[in-house]
C-alpha cells in the first residue's frame, strides 16, 4: 500500500495528501507546498508498521522511519516531539521490528505502566507474544516488612543479610518451571501478586525474569551506575538502549556518580567500628577534616583537591585503603543480628564515598563543604560531566534513542551529553498549529533587581485581564514557592484575588495552591481538576515541582498556562557556580548557554503539561521580558502557531 506525502521544503514537516489537495500550504510553517514535494511512499508496508496498533499520523511515520534507519545501523538519535506525540509507541514498534532485546529506561512509575500497556497493544496488533517486566527497586517491590520500612540504602544491607541468614521468608532463587509459568507483561503489581500468592520475592523474580525478557522497563538510576547494573545484571551489550522523558538525563547521571560523606556517617561508623573492637582513629581524623573544612558558607574545592587531602589523612590510595577495611562491613553486619539489630552499616557508605573519590576523575568533580539546615557537617562530591554517565552506556549499546518533549535547542543538548556524533530531530506537533498559540508579555519580568511587591501586583493585574478568556482550568507556574505564597498576599492586598468562605478566587475561578507534600497535593490537584472542568480553577505550582514535571492536565483541565518569569537555578548554590565553571573551561560561553538551557528546559516541560493529545489545546502566556530574546529556546511544538508580543 502506498501513501502520497508532501514534504516542506522549509521546515520539513510531512504533510498528507488530504492537507496538500484542502489549502496546498504547509501545515507548519504556512509555506505553499508544490507539485514537486509530493512523493509517495510505502510507509504501510514497512516492518514497524507490522506492530504499530494504531493509525500513524505523518509525524509519526517520520519519527519511526527515522529511528528505524538510525537504529538498524547502530547509531544514536535523539528525538524532540511534544507531548501527546506517541512517542513510546513509536519507539517500541521501531525497535521490536528490529529483533533486538531493547532496554528502556523511564523516571517515573506512570511511565512504566505506558510501556508496559503499549507492549501489549502491540502484542495484540501484531499476534506477537513479547515479553516485558519492570525493573523496579527494593521500595517498589519488596514484600518483606522489614526492608519495606527501611531507606533504600539500608534496605539494600538488611535485604541481603536477611537473606544470607535465611530469615526471610520469600524464594529468591527460581527454577524454569516457576519462571515459564509468569504473565508475559511482568508489572510491579503483577509481580507482587505472584510474590505473595506462591511465596516469592517479587524483587528478585524481576531481576530474573530481566534476563530473559524482550523489554526490561528500568529506572535512570539503573542504567547509569555501572554497579547496580552489576547488581542486578542488566546488561547493555549488544541492546538497544531508549531513554524516555530524557530531558534530565544530564542530572539523574550526575546524581549516579555523586555521593555525600556527613559527620552522621562518621559518628555511626565510629560505633560500629567499636562493636567489633575495629581501627576508629582514622573517623577521628576525618571527622576533625570536616569540621576544620567547614564554616558558616560552603566552601568549594576542586575534586582533585579532595582527593589529595584524604590521601594524605589516610596514608595512601583511597581505593586500596576502602579494599582493607571492606571485610569489616561483613562482620558489623552479622554483629548486629546476633543483637538483633537491623544489619544496616554505615562504614559501607563511607567506604563507598572513599572509593569514588579514589577511582574518579577529579578535575570532573567538586568538592562542597556546607553545613545542613540542622547544622549538619557535610561533604557533596559531585560529578559535573554529564558525559561521564551517558556516554559508557551509549557505547556499550548497540543502538540509542533519546527522546522527549523538551531538549531544545538540540545541538547544545548534544555538546552537553557528549553526544557529538549522534542525529538530532525535532518532530513537529500533531496538533493544529491554531491549537497552540503562545504569547510573550513584555510588560513584566522576575529578574532579581526588578523583582518587588509593585512587579508582583503588575503580574496579577495581567493574569486577570488574560484570564478572562480562557475557559475551564489554568495553570500558573512560579519559580519559588516563596514567590508564589508572596504573590498571592500581594494579590489579595490589591483586590486581584479575593477570598470567600475560606476559598479564594481570582474572577470567577477558585483557586488551589500547589502542596509541598504529595498526599497533601494530590487531594489538592484532584479538587482542583473537578472544580476545572465545572465551574472553572486556577492551579498556582513551582517550576520543576511535581505538578509541572511529574503530572498531566489535558483538555479542560488547562486550556491555559502562565509562566511567571524564567526559572534559573538559584546562582548564589555553589554548585551551580561550579557547573557553570565547569562548562566554561570545555568551552566558550558554554556555561552561560547550560545555564539559560536549564531554565527553559523547566519551562518547555510546564508548558507541555496541557498538551496532551491530538485534539487538545491550550494558550500559553510567557510572562517575562527575556522570554523574547530567547525565543529559540521555547521547544519548536510550542511555537508551531507562532508567537506573539502583548
Amino acid at each position: 500500500m502506498s501513501t502520497a506525502m508532501y514534504r516542506c521544503p522549509r521546515c520539513g514537516r510531512i504533510n498528507t495528501v488530504e492537507e496538500f489537495r484542502e489549502d496546498r500550504f504547509c501545515r507548519g510553517c504556512g509555506r505553499l507546498l508544490r507539485d514537486r514535494d509530493r512523493r509517495v511512499t510505502d510507509d504501510v508496508e514497512r516492518g514497524f508498521m507490522r506492530f504499530f496498533p494504531y493509525t500513524p499520523y505523518p509525524q509519526q511515520l517520520e519519527f519511526m522511519k527515522d529511528a528505524e534507519r538510525v537504529l538498524s545501523g547502530g547509531g544514536v538519535l535523539v528525538a524532540e516531539a511534544c507531548n501527546g506525540f506517541g512517542k513510546t509507541v513509536c519507539a517500541l514498534s521501531v525497535a521490536l521490528s528490529l529483533g533486538r532485546r531493547i532496554v528502556y529506561a523511564t523516571r517515573t512509575h506512570e511511565q512504566v505502566r505506558q510501556v508496559l500497556r503499549e507492549i501489549e497493544r502491540i502484542n495484540i496488533k501484531a499476534g506477537t507474544e513479547f515479553s516485558a517486566v519492570s525493573l523496579a527497586s527494593r521500595q517498589n517491590l519488596c514484600i518483606n516488612d522489614v526492608c519495606r520500612r527501611l531507606p533504600p540504602l539500608e534496605a539494600v544491607e538488611a535485604c541481603n543479610t536477611l537473606r544470607k541468614t535465611g530469615r526471610c521468608p520469600y524464594r529468591s532463587t527460581f527454577n524454569p518451571k516457576v519462571l515459564s509459568s509468569l504473565p508475559l507483561i511482568l508489572s510491579a503489581s503483577r509481580l507482587i501478586s505472584y510474590g505473595r500468592t506462591h511465596g516469592y520475592c517479587p524483587y528478585f523474580m524481576a531481576r530474573r525474569a530481566a534476563e530473559e525478557c524482550t523489554v526490561v522497563v528500568a529506572p535512570y538510576q539503573y542504567i547509569f551506575n555501572e554497579a547496580v547494573r552489576v547488581r542486578v545484571k542488566l546488561e547493555i551489550a549488544g541492546k538497544t538502549l531508549i531513554f524516555d522523558e530524557a530531558h534530565n538525563a544530564d542530572k539523574v547521571g550526575q546524581d549516579a556518580l555523586s555521593d555525600i560523606l556527613s559527620e552522621r556517617t562518621l559518628k555511626n561508623a565510629e560505633r560500629e567500628l567499636n562493636l567489633i573492637n575495629g581501627p576508629t582513629e582514622f573517623i577521628h581524623d576525618l571527622t576533625a577534616y570536616i569540621e576544620e573544612s567547614s564554616s558558616k558558607e560552603p566552601t568549594v574545592k576542586d575534586g582533585g583537591e579532595l582527593r589529595r587531602d584524604l590521601e594524605e589523612i589516610l596514608g595512601g590510595d583511597l581505593e586500596r585503603f576502602s579494599e582493607d577495611l571492606d571485610p569489616m562491613v561483613e562482620e558489623i553486619r552479622l554483629k548486629k543480628i546476633q543483637m538483633g539489630k537491623i544489619p544496616i552499616c554505615y562504614l559501607n557508605g563511607l567506604l563507598h564515598f572513599l572509593s569514588l573519590v579514589g577511582s574518579s576523575e577529579g578535575s570532573s568533580y567538586v568538592a562542597i563543604y556546607r553545613r545542613t539546615r540542622t547544622g549538619m557537617r557535610i561533604i557533596e562530591y559531585r560529578c559535573l560531566d554529564p558525559s561521564l554517565a551517558l556516554k559508557p552506556v551509549i557505547e556499550e549499546a548497540y543502538g540509542a534513542l533519546i527522546m522527549s518533549g523538551t531538549l531544545s535547542p538540540l545541538n547544545f543538548f548534544t555538546d552537553i551529553m557528549g553526544l557529538g556524533e549522534a542525529e538530532a530531530r525535532t518532530y513537529m506537533a500533531i496538533q493544529k498549529p491554531e491549537n497552540i498559540q503562545t504569547f510573550i508579555d513584555t510588560s513584566v519580568t522576575t529578574r532579581f533587581k526588578e523583582r518587588d511587591k509593585e512587579m508582583l501586583r503588575l503580574y496579577g493585574e495581567r493574569i486577570s485581564q488574560y484570564i478572562m478568556k480562557i475557559p475551564n482550568g489554568t495553570l500558573i507556574f512560579f519559580p519559588q514557592r516563596k514567590l508564589m505564597l508572596d504573590a498571592v498576599k500581594i494579590w489579595l492586598e490589591n483586590n486581584i484575588l479575593q477570598k470567600i468562605n475560606g476559598k479564594l478566587y481570582l474572577k470567577d475561578k477558585e483557586v488551589f495552591i500547589e502542596g509541598e507534600r504529595a498526599l497533601e497535593n494530590t487531594r489538592i490537584v484532584d479538587a482542583y481538576r473537578e472544580s476545572a472542568k465545572d465551574r472553572g480553577a486556577v492551579l498556582l505550582a513551582v517550576f520543576r515541582g511535581r505538578n509541572a514535571e511529574g503530572s498531566n492536565f489535558p483538555y479542560e483541565e488547562a486550556r491555559g498556562i502562565f509562566l511567571i518569569g524564567l526559572p534559573y537555578a538559584d546562582y548564589r548554590d555553589p554548585i551551580v557556580r561550579a557547573q557553570i565553571r565547569y562548562f566554561n573551561n570545555k568551552a566558550p560561553h558554554l556555561g552561560e548557554r547550560w545555564y539559560v538551557m536549564d531554565a527553559f528546559r523547566a519551562a518547555n516541560q510546564a508548558l507541555g503539561r496541557g498538551i496532551r493529545h491530538i485534539d487538545d489545546w491550550c494558550i500559553f502566556f510567557l510572562m517575562d521580558k527575556r522570554y523574547a530574546s530567547y525565543w529559540r529556546f521555547i521547544s519548536e511544538w510550542a511555537r508551531i502557531g507562532g508567537i506573539r508580543r502583548i
